[in-house]
C-alpha cells in the first residue's frame, strides 16, 4: 500500500537487499550450515509472507535489521525482569526477617535492580515502535510506577 508516494515495502526490500549484499562481500555466507540446502521453513510471526525468505536468509548470516535486534533484547531483558521478580520472591521471606533497617537496604537493592531492566526494555521498546515495520507488532512498555506500587505491596516490611 502506498501512500503519499512513500513505498514503506520498497524501503525494507532495499534495506534486505543492501544487508544481504554486505554480507556476501564479507563472507558471511561462505561457512553457513546447510549450504545449498533449502532454508527452514518456520515462520517468523513479525513478517508478511513475502519478506520471510529474506528476514531467514539476514537471520542465518548472523545480520538483523535493528528493530529485529531490539525485539530480541526486549525479550531477552522482559525474562531477566521475571528472572528478578523470581528471586525477590524466593529472598523475601529471609529479608522479612532481617531487622527494619537491613530489610529497607534488600527492598531498595531489589527494586533497583528491577527497575533498571525495565527502564532499559522501556527505552528499547520506544526505539523498537519509532523503527519497526508497520506489520510488526508494537512493544508495550512497563508502566513502572504501577510495577514500583506492586513491589511495594508483594514485598511489604513487617511492622
Amino acid at each position: 500500500m502506498r501512500e503519499s508516494g512513500f513505498d514503506i515495502q520498497r524501503v525494507i526490500e532495499l534495506i534486505a537487499d543492501r544487508k544481504i549484499e554486505e554480507a556476501m562481500q564479507e563472507g558471511k555466507f561462505d561457512d553457513l550450515p546447510g549450504r545449498g540446502k533449502p532454508l527452514p521453513l518456520d515462520e517468523e510471526w513479525f513478517a508478511p509472507p513475502e519478506l520471510r525468505p529474506a528476514i531467514r536468509l539476514l537471520k542465518s548470516a548472523g545480520v538483523l535489521p535493528d528493530w529485529m535486534e531490539r525485539a530480541r533484547e526486549i525479550e531477552r531483558l522482559r525474562t531477566e525482569c521475571e528472572r528478578l521478580w523470581r528471586i525477590a520472591e524466593l529472598e523475601y521471606p529471609r529479608a522479612s526477617t532481617l531487622g527494619a533497617e537491613r530489610f529497607a537496604e534488600w527492598q531498595t537493592r531489589t527494586w533497583t535492580g528491577i527497575e533498571g531492566v525495565m527502564a532499559r526494555v522501556n527505552s528499547l521498546v520506544l526505539a523498537y515502535n519509532c523503527t519497526a515495520p508497520a506489520c510488526a507488532a508494537p512493544q508495550t512498555p512497563y508502566n513502572i510506577p504501577q510495577q514500583r506500587q506492586r513491589f511495594l505491596e508483594r514485598f511489604a516490611g513487617s511492622e
